[in-house]
């Protein structure tokens, strides 16, 4: 017995000495064995920027040459393998604002891992890559006015490309982004008739991209600001030592004039409108490119404050109903429904789907939810705003939804 051990043992040791041997002797000529069989990837070292890996030839710093678990037999996922080496961008992916791309690890979508002959390895121009995910820059370059940096497809001066303290992935907080350019001496302090800007939001009056309007203000115009009338909301400037102070509370000043608006206060759900600051929390006081001088789009406005847990592209991708505005069902001032809807959730829903449920599934004060001891309606069963099965269902219709309530 004694004897077979050492004998196993010796044979083991014999593998092992001779498996060290051939590791030793085993070397792989980088990159000339890869581009025995990939020969169309030499060319690229001729280009302006290759990625330092691919350049000194260690194809095996990103693939694996025998298997891999992702695509192109890397070694990992693209964007965590590019994060690995590029440690400030793992960094910047963490800030308060980050380019959506950057934070989902879509490196490829932007850079060619490889080489190109722009810098950084982008795949185009930084203008024309932009353009690509962002489309509205071509409707920018339409109007009449346009912000010298766009002009000239310069868009890094002013925002940073994976991620930034600031909103819209600005390089600095706006004004100061807006001074490093704009002095505010003279003949900035007349137009702006001696108000101190020092702490203002430029992007309240002016558009930061182009304009169809002289000085880059926004088409949509609060008529009191179009007429140069300061003095109608803020204190006169004696009073306000050149600040923008304004005549009372938010809320108080708006509704002197949107008394329609103010009807809304006696409605049972009004929260959007009784704080101080309340109007200004959707709306620009001055200026917009949006109807109702919104400081947005209503999807982009609105998901401000809801929907805050879901990731970027859920939210861009999953809210959706049918890409109808949110007021399109909502009051956004008050409303006497819950959730601000503008009439009962059924009748609501039947407005756009007048033959839904005709002779299938009871509805009504007589049919009671189980589950909540509440009348069923539309929403019992369906999703508001989207959902990952057909028709809006936040289960399996297959029978996951409806053992809910009907478990025998």
């Amino acid at each position: 017995m004694k004897l077979l051990r050492l004998v196993f043992l010796l044979a083991v040791q014999s593998c092992l000495i001779a498996t060290a041997a051939m590791a030793q002797a085993v070397k792989v000529n980088e990159p000339e064995v890869c581009f025995a069989c990939h020969s169309d990837l030499q060319d690229l070292n001729a280009k302006k920027h290759v990625h330092t890996a691919f350049k000194v030839g260690k194809c095996s710093s990103c693939h694996n040459p025998h298997a891999s678990k992702h695509a192109t037999l890397l070694n990992d996922d693209a964007g965590k393998l590019c994060l690995s080496c590029h440690k400030v961008i793992k960094k910047d992916i963490t800030r308060v604002s980050s380019h959506q791309p950057a934070a989902a690890g879509d490196c490829l979508t932007c850079h060619d891992p490889h080489a190109s002959d722009f810098p950084n390895q982008l795949k185009q121009a930084t203008a024309g890559l932009c353009t690509t995910c962002h489309p509205a820059v071509t409707e920018w370059m339409k109007r009449a006015v346009i912000h010298q940096p766009v002009a000239g497809k310069q868009c890094m001066t002013c925002h940073k490309p994976h991620g930034s303290d600031n909103a819209h992935l600005t390089t600095s907080a706006v004004p100061t982004l807006c001074f490093q350019c704009h002095k505010q001496d003279q003949a900035f302090q007349t137009v702006h008739k001696g108000y101190n800007l020092s702490n203002a939001d430029c992007t309240t009056c002016h558009d930061p991209h182009s304009s169809s309007n002289k000085g880059l203000l926004m088409a949509n115009q609060h008529p009191p600001f179009k007429a140069g009338r300061c003095a109608d909301c803020h204190g006169a400037l004696a009073q306000s030592g050149g600040s923008f102070a304004i005549q009372g509370s938010v809320s108080t000043l708006c509704l002197k004039c949107h008394n329609a608006i103010a009807t809304n206060l006696k409605k049972e759900f009004h929260g959007h409108i009784a704080g101080d600051s309340s109007c200004v929390n959707c709306h620009n006081p001055h200026a917009s490119n949006v109807s109702t001088l919104l400081a947005s789009d209503q999807k982009t406005l609105c998901m401000k404050c809801h929907f805050n847990d879901m990731p970027v592209k859920d939210k861009t991708h999953y809210i959706t109903h049918k890409d109808i505005d949110c007021t399109s069902c909502h009051a956004p001032h008050g409303a006497n429904n819950e959730r601000l809807f503008k009439d009962e959730d059924w009748a609501l829903c039947k407005s756009c789907h007048p033959d839904a449920h005709k002779g299938s599934h009871p509805m009504g004060p007589e049919v009671i939810n189980k589950i909540t001891n509440k009348p069923v309606t539309c929403i019992s069963c369906h999703k508001l705003h989207g959902s990952d099965y057909p028709k809006y269902l936040p289960l399996n219709p297959d029978g996951d939804l409806c053992v809910q309530c009907h478990k025998k």
